[in-house]
């Protein structure tokens, strides 16, 4: 199966980036290094393009009870440009994806992870009466984050971004019709990300670039954003949920409003009452290493549990992992050891965030 391209394919290529297969998309990992990338979003600015992330408009009468009988949140309870991180899960309880709810004058944007429009626009129709208009291949996102963000998307457009709280979102028709800028992203650092229409895309991109240049903005690519979300312990789809974990074993908990009936509440209210399910916690090595997916956390020489995500922290220095644990061993603090290639190195759970 060939590979999908996002608008800006081609000014990847001209500013040098190491392209590589992701998610079904042709994607730059870096275009000099993933740790200048990194230093650059939270010392000063950094410009993502996450147009492989899926777009899918909720509209009309029917569009909360859709949202409410779908995922985690109560949609409600989302006021017009604001915003609401939730998922969906299976009637198991287990997570098909996490997703970002927009409440625009226009309607509902959801944007679930690359790949997952069509499953997530299916399941939005299978279980509401709602307006679904799956906008993905028409639609992309630019995520500019770090300290000087706000000054940069200021001197692009012109206008004040002062006023716009975290999570918030404002209109932005000198975009296209409908778009709009949220303040939000995800690398734990200041931002904001454009929502917008893809003939618009690479324009917006090299404005961007060229406003930021005082500032010392960088193009970063997915391996920064990888570091930047792991040192703050944001989680991955196709890591941290896979193998079918719910919410609660996910550090999720927070996401559940349990006040309004969603596929999968009676899975989740059972385990919430058995309690003892395995926990993702945060691993910081005490010992020289770097953790990666799938290396076992062990304690006194018996695995209890697995690395989903692991790096050496750009920040820290060493090596940070996030991991799922028997819940026996998930307070922090727990000394545990990493077996890397085949050798344990020392480790303890950490509070999150690392950074």
């Amino acid at each position: 199966m060939s590979l999908k391209r996002t608008p800006l394919y081609d000014n990847h290529v001209s500013l040098g980036a190491r392209m590589v297969p992701f998610a079904g998309y042709e994607m730059p990992v870096m275009y000099t290094s993933i740790l200048e990338e990194h230093e650059a979003v939270r010392n000063a600015a950094g410009l993502f393009d996450v147009s492989h992330m899926s777009n899918v408009w909720v509209r009309g009468p029917h569009a909360v009870e859709t949202l409410n009988k779908v995922l985690l949140c109560d949609a409600s309870k989302i006021p017009v440009n604001g915003s609401k991180y939730s998922a969906a899960c299976h009637e198991d309880g287990t997570i098909i994806d996490d997703l970002y709810v927009f409440h625009t004058p226009h309607g509902y944007h959801v944007v679930p992870n690359a790949g997952m429009d069509e499953i997530v626009t299916m399941r939005l129709k299978q279980f509401g009466k709602a307006d679904i208009e799956n906008v993905s291949p028409t639609w992309g996102i630019l995520a500019l984050q770090g300290p000087k963000a706000q000054a940069i998307l200021e001197a692009h457009l012109g206008r004040s971004f002062a006023e716009l709280k975290r999570f918030n979102l404002t209109q932005a028709p000198e975009l296209g019709a409908n778009a709009f800028i949220a303040r939000t992203g995800y690398t734990g650092e200041d931002g904001f990300e454009l929502f917008l229409p893809n003939a618009r895309i690479p324009y917006v991109w090299e404005a961007l670039l060229d406003a930021g240049k005082p500032h010392g903005l960088k193009a970063c690519g997915l391996g920064a954003r990888d570091t930047l979300r792991l040192e703050k312990g944001y989680c991955l789809a196709g890591h941290e949920f896979k193998g079918g974990r719910t919410p609660l074993e996910a550090g999720l908990s927070w996401l559940i409003q349990w006040d309004h009936d969603f596929i999968g509440k009676t899975s989740l209210e059972n385990q919430k009452a058995r309690g003892g399910h395995p926990k993702l916690v945060g691993i910081r090595f005490t010992g020289k290493g770097i953790p990666r997916e799938g290396n076992e956390v062990t304690v006194a020489g018996k695995v209890v549990g697995t690395v989903t995500s692991g790096t050496l922290s750009p920040t820290l220095k060493e090596g940070i992992a996030l991991a799922y644990v028997a819940a026996e061993h998930s307070k922090v603090d727990t000394e545990v050891e990493v077996m890397v290639r085949g050798k344990p190195v020392s480790a303890r759970v950490a509070k999150l965030p690392f950074v």
